[in-house]
């Protein structure tokens, strides 16, 4: 199993404040409805922010090559 990432340091990697994050994960919207409630905790898998991060980098190519 992957070690599961913290809000603060899923923030970090993405380059964003975790009340962006938090935020995101309130509203709905990816990436932060990605988390998962643990306890108290809202944690993150690494590979479904990768994903995430693919698939964006996926749509804006498809968006120049238009």
């Amino acid at each position: 199993m992957e070690r599961l990432l913290t809000l603060e340091e899923t923030a970090e990697y993405l380059r964003l404040t975790p009340g962006a994050l938090y935020t995101q994960r309130y509203r709905c919207e990816k990436p932060g409805a990605l988390g998962i409630r643990v306890g108290r905790r809202i944690l993150y898998r690494p590979s479904d922010i990768d994903r995430f991060l693919s698939e964006r980098l996926t749509e804006a190519n498809l968006e120049t090559s238009r």
